[in-house]
């Protein structure tokens, strides 16, 4: 009677304790949200705001790290300078050259990745000169230009070619020595001037950092003296550090 009694008591506990160990072993529920920001081992806590600093720095372009060079160009001009003819002939083409300093400023004050490579600051110093006359009678002239001159460039693409337009101004300094029978006469003159114009630069990198560069330029610049004008046509060379 008894042995009958304690199956009749194991039959009928058994589901229950099925049941029970059947819910110990399922996982615990959890949110999807808590699932995606907790990391294994890490505690659960509720989401940070993000502050307006941390969102700037993570906007933040990161162009200036990837291309470290600051934009600074010495460059040597080459060309032909058109003269206005004083004496009515048209143009004199008269063999040109100088120097050229150049700061990219957006480079400096700019993080963002297009307009880091849009402007530019040009320092030109052009200088020509010629003798015409005879043994008796000798002029030597010599005409300097300088300029200060913002450019806007438009890169094609992401190449190290752009193009650009400058509007810029600066002074034209004249001298000019007459000689008649070996008796020197000198006379100069300094004028307003107003330069504009369209040229194409690229800036290949030289070191694997970027931060050497070769700066070469082919370009046409109209140089507006008095009421004449004078056009270069050339192009420069040098290095960007």
């Amino acid at each position: 009677m008894r042995l009958r009694l304690l199956l009749a008591s194991a039959l009928l506990l058994a589901p229950h304790a099925w049941a029970q160990r059947k819910n110990e072993d399922d996982a615990l529920p959890y949110s999807e949200q808590e699932d995606e920001r907790r990391q294994p081992g890490e505690a659960r806590h509720e989401r940070r705001e993000e502050t307006e600093v941390e969102q700037r720095d993570r906007q933040r372009s990161l162009a200036d790290l990837d291309d470290p060079n600051v934009g600074l160009s010495f460059e040597v001009l080459l060309g032909s300078m058109f003269l206005e003819s004083s004496r009515g002939q048209g143009v004199e083409p008269r063999f040109s050259g100088g120097l050229r300093f150049t700061w990219e400023w957006s480079r400096t004050l700019l993080s963002d990745e297009y307009w880091r490579e849009a402007f530019l600051l040009d320092v030109n110093w052009w200088a020509t000169s010629w003798g015409d006359g005879t043994k008796d009678v000798y002029d030597h002239t010599t005409y300097h230009y300088f300029t200060l001159a913002p450019a806007w460039a438009l890169p094609f693409g992401k190449s190290a070619i752009s193009f650009y337009a400058q509007v810029g101004a600066g002074l034209s300094y004249q001298t000019s020595s007459l000689f008649v029978q070996q008796q020197q006469t000198d006379i100069s003159g300094l004028k307003f001037l107003f330069q504009y114009g369209l040229g194409f630069r690229a800036r290949p990198a030289v070191l694997a950092d970027g931060k050497l560069r070769v700066s070469f330029r082919l370009e046409v610049s109209r140089l507006h003296r008095g009421y004449m004008d004078d056009t270069f046509f050339g192009g420069s060379l040098g290095l960007t550090f």
